[in-house]
């Protein structure tokens, strides 16, 4: 009997390795698909407006769909930093300062200068802002694949994948 249940621990905690690595590819397209995606067009993007089309898009989308991210990329330690608002109230300002700066003369010294701070923020701050939007929409929307929650759920699955193995063994 022990090696039965054995068994069926050993193959449960497969099937749930597979279908926690099918989920966590599909949440990662989505997210890719519906979010990311705009940001990563404007990053590539080599002029100013076409940067400000695509970072609008990803702003009009992490707006509209609000309600698929959760309020911080944490539970119990929250803080300004990892507030999807605050983090949203920063995006916001730098499209309106990509657009404000679209407006200006290229050939003014105050538009190159501007240029350098946007392409400076992007590469610095940005990394931080967007794995707080990504840490919320996993939050919310596959909470089971975000951050410390998929650590204990892998080591659930683990513990009962050995806990099946060695009931096998020991029945041998």
């Amino acid at each position: 009997m022990n090696r039965g249940l054995g068994y069926v621990l050993l193959g449960l905690s497969i099937v749930l390795f597979c279908i926690g690595g099918i989920m966590s590819i599909i949440a990662e397209y989505r997210y890719d698909k519906y979010f990311a995606s705009y940001w990563s067009l404007a990053d590539k993007s080599s002029t100013l407006e076409a940067k400000s089309v695509y970072i609008g898009q990803f702003v009009d989308k992490l707006n509209e769909s609000r309600q698929g991210f959760a309020d911080y990329d944490a539970v119990f330690l929250t803080t300004p930093d990892n507030s999807f608002d605050k983090n949203f109230q920063a995006l916001v300002s730098l499209r309106d300062r990509l657009y404000t700066i679209s407006q200006m003369n290229e050939s003014d010294f105050a538009y190159q200068t501007a240029i350098q701070q946007i392409t400076a923020q992007e590469q610095g701050e940005a990394t931080q802002m967007l794995q707080v939007f990504h840490g919320c929409y996993f939050l919310r929307s596959y909470p089971l694949l975000w951050n410390w929650y998929m650590l204990i759920a892998v080591a659930i699955i683990g513990v009962l994948g050995l806990t099946g193995w060695f009931m096998i063994k020991a029945g041998d």
